[in-house]
Formats: C-alpha cells, sequence, structure tokens
C-alpha cells in the first residue's frame, strides 16, 4: 500500500491509505474542474441565441410545466420535456438570458468532469482518472455543448452518472460502502429513466448499459433477475413517452453516409485526424496489454476486465446503432451533438494508455493533447461571429422604432443555409412585437412597399468573415448595404427615384429589369 498517487498501477484509492493522499488526488482533480468551469463559462452570455436555443428558451418561458409540454410537441422535434422543465425552474431563480439559459447546460458540463475523472479512476487507477478529468475539461465538443441552452450536456451527465453507479455496484467498491449498493441502484434505474425523457438518444444508451450490465450481472446485481427488475423500474416510467419520439419525421435529416465517417467518431472529441486516431487507438491497446497483469483493483468482483469491456461497449455501441438507424430509416447520423455522449468512454481510454507511461512522457503527450483540441476550442471562446448577433440587431431596430414611433419596420430573413430558413425563428425572437418579420422567399409582397413611411431591413446570415454578392433587388427598389452584425449582413430597401435604373433592353416584357 506504498504506491504514490503517480504511480499509474496505483488502482483505485482504498480509504485505508492516509487522507492525505486521498486528498491530494482531490485537489489535483479541482484544477481540472477549475479549468473546465472557466472554459465553459467564459463571456457564456456573449453571443445570441441560435435557432435551437431559441426553440429551447421558448419552452423554458412558457408560464407553466402544463404550458411547456403544450408547446413542445408543436415546436421541438426532439419531443424531450426534461431539459426544458428543469431550465424553466433555472430561468426562475437565474433570469432569462443568454447567460442564464446556458449556465444550466455549463453546470451540467462541469459536474461531467468530476464524473468521468472518478470512472477513471474507479475502472484502472488514479492518474487514468485525472488525465481523463482533463481531457474532458477541454474537450471542444463537450465545451462546446456546455455553452448552449440545449439538453446535450445534461444528456452526457446523465449518461456518465449511470455508468459511475453501475461501476459503484460492483463488489470491491471503495467510494459507495457495500451497505449503501442500494442506493446505487435506485440512482441508476432513476438514470435510465431521465436519459430517456433527455432525448431519444438517451434510448440507444440506455440499451448499451443494459447490455454491459448483462454481461457482468452477477457481479453488479447479484443475479440475472436483480439485473431485470433494476431495469425495469428505471425504464418503466419511460414507457409511456417513448411513442412521442417517432409519431413525426424528424426535423433535420443529414442524407446517407458512408462508413468512414462512423469510423471517425472519436475524432472530434480531442482532435487530429484520421492519421492521429489510428495513433490514440494504438496508445489505447498498448496501455491495455500492460495492464495485462495488473490487479484491476477497480474490476473486482466482476472480473479482470469488466470495466475495459463497459467502456469499449460505451463507446462503440451507440454509435453503431445510430448509424444503422440512418442507414434502414430517417438518415440523422452526423452531427457531432448526437454521439456526444460516448465520449467520456472514449477520454478514459486514452487517458489509461497514458497513464501507464513514465512521469515526463506522460505530462508532455497531456501537453501534445492541448495542442490538438486548441484550434477548435479557442474559437469557441473568441469568435464573435460563431453566432449571428441578433440580439445587437435587434436593439438598433428598437432604437429606430423609438425615432420614429409612427413608422413600421419590416425584416426579411435569409439564412445562411438556403435549405432551411430557421433563422427567421430566431429573429422573432429578438425582434420588437412590432417589427414584422418575414422569412425571405424570392418577390414577397411585402417587400414590394417602400415608400411608405415604413423601412425594411434584409439580413442575411453570414458564416465568419465570408462576403458574396448582394442579393437582387425587388421591383421599385434597391438593397443598399447597412450596419453590419458579427455572423449577419444587413441591407436596407430604398425605393427607386426616376432615373436611377436604365431602361428595358427591347424585347422585354413590361416591368422587365435591366439588372
Amino acid at each position: 500500500m506504498s504506491r504514490s498517487l503517480d504511480d499509474p498501477m496505483a488502482g483505485t484509492i482504498p480509504p485505508e491509505l492516509p487522507f492525505a493522499r486521498h486528498r491530494a488526488w482531490y485537489a489535483a482533480l479541482s484544477l481540472s474542474l477549475v479549468v473546465g468551469a472557466l472554459f465553459r463559462g467564459w463571456d457564456l452570455g456573449l453571443l445570441s441565441f441560435w435557432y435551437d436555443e431559441v426553440v429551447t428558451m421558448r419552452l423554458a418561458r412558457a408560464p407553466s410545466p402544463g404550458a411547456l409540454l403544450d408547446l413542445l410537441s408543436r415546436i421541438d422535434a426532439t419531443r424531450a420535456p426534461l431539459h426544458p422543465l428543469l431550465l424553466q425552474g433555472w430561468l426562475r431563480i437565474f433570469g432569462d438570458g443568454e447567460a442564464a439559459g446556458r449556465s444550466l447546460s455549463a453546470a451540467c458540463g462541469v459536474a461531467t468532469i468530476g464524473l468521468v475523472g472518478l470512472i477513471g479512476r474507479r475502472a484502472f487507477d488514479g492518474p487514468t482518472g485525472l488525465l481523463a478529468a482533463w481531457f474532458a475539461a477541454i474537450s471542444p465538443p463537450l465545451v462546446a455543448y456546455s455553452r448552449e441552452a440545449r439538453m446535450y450536456a445534461l444528456l452526457v451527465l446523465l449518461t456518465t452518472a449511470c455508468w459511475w453507479l453501475l461501476f459503484e455496484q460492483a463488489e470491491g467498491a471503495w467510494l459507495i460502502p457495500r451497505g449503501r449498493r442500494k442506493v446505487a441502484r435506485a440512482g441508476y434505474a432513476i438514470g435510465l429513466a431521465a436519459m430517456v425523457y433527455a432525448h431519444p438518444l438517451g434510448m440507444l444508451m440506455a440499451a448499451t448499459l443494459g447490455l454491459g450490465s448483462l454481461m457482468f450481472a452477477r457481479a453488479l446485481f447479484g443475479s440475472p433477475r436483480s439485473w431485470l427488475l433494476v431495469h425495469l423500474a428505471g425504464l418503466a416510467p419511460a414507457l409511456p413517452w417513448i411513442p412521442r419520439y417517432f409519431d413525426h419525421p424528424p426535423e433535420f435529416l443529414t442524407g446517407p453516409l458512408p462508413i468512414r465517417s462512423l469510423l471517425g467518431t472519436p475524432i472530434g472529441f480531442l482532435g487530429g485526424n484520421f492519421v492521429v486516431l489510428g495513433a490514440i487507438l494504438a496508445l489505447i491497446a498498448a496501455g491495455l496489454w500492460r495492464r495485462r497483469d495488473s490487479p484491476f483493483v477497480g474490476g473486482l468482483g466482476a472480473g479482470r476486465w469488466a470495466w475495459p469491456a463497459c467502456l469499449g461497449l460505451w463507446l462503440v455501441v451507440p454509435p453503431l446503432l445510430l448509424y444503422g438507424y440512418s442507414r434502414l430509416r430517417n438518415p440523422v447520423f452526423g452531427p457531432s451533438r448526437y454521439t456526444l455522449f460516448v465520449a467520456p468512454a472514449y477520454l478514459v481510454l486514452v487517458a489509461q494508455g497514458l497513464a501507464v507511461l513514465p512521469r515526463v512522457p506522460r505530462i508532455a503527450a497531456a501537453l501534445c493533447v492541448w495542442f490538438l483540441v486548441r484550434p477548435a476550442l479557442l474559437p469557441l471562446l473568441l469568435d464573435p461571429t460563431l453566432k449571428a448577433d441578433w440580439r445587437g440587431f435587434a436593439a438598433t431596430v428598437a432604437e429606430r422604432l423609438d425615432e420614429r414611433p409612427a413608422g413600421r419596420i419590416t425584416v426579411v430573413v435569409t439564412s445562411a443555409d438556403p435549405s432551411r430558413n430557421v433563422e427567421v425563428e430566431t429573429a422573432r425572437y429578438y425582434l420588437p412585437p412590432a417589427c414584422r418579420v418575414l422569412a425571405f422567399e424570392g418577390d414577397t409582397p411585402e417587400i414590394r412597399r417602400v415608400g411608405d413611411g415604413g423601412e425594411t431591413f434584409l439580413t442575411v446570415g453570414v458564416k465568419g468573415d465570408a462576403s458574396g454578392p448582394p442579393p437582387p433587388d425587388p421591383p421599385g427598389g434597391r438593397w443598399v448595404p447597412a450596419r453590419d452584425f458579427p455572423g449577419l449582413r444587413v441591407y436596407r430597401l430604398e425605393p427607386d427615384r426616376p432615373g436611377d435604373r436604365p431602361p428595358a433592353p427591347a424585347g422585354r416584357g413590361p416591368g422587365a429589369s435591366g439588372r
């Protein structure tokens, strides 16, 4: 029992070790928690909401839970009620601004870091837990979705909590005494139901948890019968809601994607490319090989390879099921948020591969990971064009309405994605009620109403500093560049004056433009 905290084969820290050493591990873990909190909380309210966040905020600002559930089926394609209901109570405490709306996800993201560290220590050893927590703190997609008012950070937290509670039920668990195993089982069952209510993807993870725990049912639950009862207790409360996930078509389809997209799922969690992924997978395999003769203290009672096997299932099965569903029915596989909840398993496996290295190479490798994630991580904190600044534009429109109380303002919205003009809903969320908001559909009749004492603006969503040609002028007017905002190019409609346009060439119909 004389191994140091830095010993990669030290195993889970049992209670008989000196309390100072136990406290030192938590002190080291707290550094990752602080870093993760800084990344998730930095300028959290700087950017405006985007469409998906607007949907969530509209739900959470409903006057009652009943009104929220009624609105849910009309505006949110996921039909998942748990996060909006939690956010509804959260907003009543902290307000309904951008920072407040996103802070629930940020809190879930920070809690996930701690649980990833505990899982790494439980499954392998102390250094693995610390490295895994560090990776979770800086993983770009985990940071990104912890900075959005959506349910994905909550789903990752619930997933991680369920796996941790599952691991803690094994014989030989140090953190939860044997007499409190029933508490862990109850929490695990509640977590299963919560995952299903958090997102339809929760069903995939619930199935994976069931499969992983069934492989070690006697060690984890005492018997297959107990395993069945716990899972029935967890999933039965969610069964009435599941049909709502399948009674409507998906809002967004990616189209069929090649198998390469499935194989590259882990790349986004720490950056790099397929070459880097291959090197990391070799590192994972080498770490597990070196540990083949280690005691695997965390796996006592469930077999030497119980936790590596569970982590492998956690990483592989949900993306595989989602990809199969996409090929057979609705092609939804693709967005990183749909596979985000497998990231912790990958981070723990990478961490155990590094943890078997000597101290200096281990620290050097952890720093190399920082340079891998940096190109994707820093723009999340520093790029003002990451989301269109509808809040800033709305403030300008409100000022113009104040200056001209009798005037009318119309805003015509076109999107950076021509296939889905969802930005019109974001505009309606931010712009004053007195402002008419229209989706750009070419020759919209309202656009022709120029020179009637009102103003008309056209907004064009842009990504980054991208520039493009001006929009085509409508009959009777022309678009003049106005003040731009981050992620948003704005034009103002000016009516034509006599002689502004050249005469139409011969052979063209009346009213045809020479442009």
